[in-house]
């Protein structure tokens, strides 16, 4: 291929720039050798390429800067600083969306205690939340039914959930 194709080439194309069959060209892909596509199209620009190329090859990317500068370092520090004060907040227990509903409800609903009165919570998903340490086992209703009620910890995790997904990066 010559300078005068365009500069954004599809999967044929592409392999036949770096010299390997369209297959091989996927894998590489595939393995992060190669760039992906550009997102939305099928088309991949020679440019990443070259620098994907250069990189695989132990040459220095003539398309990036030798050195960074000292705005990227602290654009860099800024960023890390704001990713691990934003990682202080990440909720401790993977409570999936329906184990996270039960426990906002019961917190909204501190009187429904036991499973027929907590919507869509049955023993089991009650007993998982309970070894997680979010809700406690209480005593025996007055109808036999076990009972339970959210820990300081399911508290804790709920305020971890809403801070993590309502964090704004400034």
């Amino acid at each position: 291929m010559t300078d005068s194709f365009p500069r954004l080439i599809g999967r044929k194309e592409a392999a036949e720039y770096c010299g390997i069959s369209p297959t091989c060209f996927s894998m590489w892909v595939a393995s992060h050798k190669m760039p992906p596509a550009i997102p939305g199209t099928r088309k991949w620009d020679k440019r990443a390429i070259d620098a994907k190329l250069d990189e695989i090859s132990g040459l220095e990317s003539l398309h990036a800067p030798a050195t960074t500068t000292a705005h990227e370092r602290n654009t860099f520090e800024w960023w890390a600083a704001r990713q691990a004060e934003r990682d202080k907040h990440r909720p401790h227990h993977r409570l999936d969306v329906r184990e996270e509903r039960i426990l906002r409800f019961m917190l909204a609903h501190p009187e429904h205690t036991t499973v027929d009165l907590i919507p869509r919570a049955g023993e089991k998903t009650l007993d998982a939340l309970t070894r997680v340490g979010v809700v406690g086992l209480g005593d025996n209703d007055h109808r036999g039914f076990r009972t339970w009620f959210v820990t300081d910890e399911g508290r804790a995790e709920i305020d971890r959930t809403d801070t993590w997904r309502n964090w704004k990066f400034e």
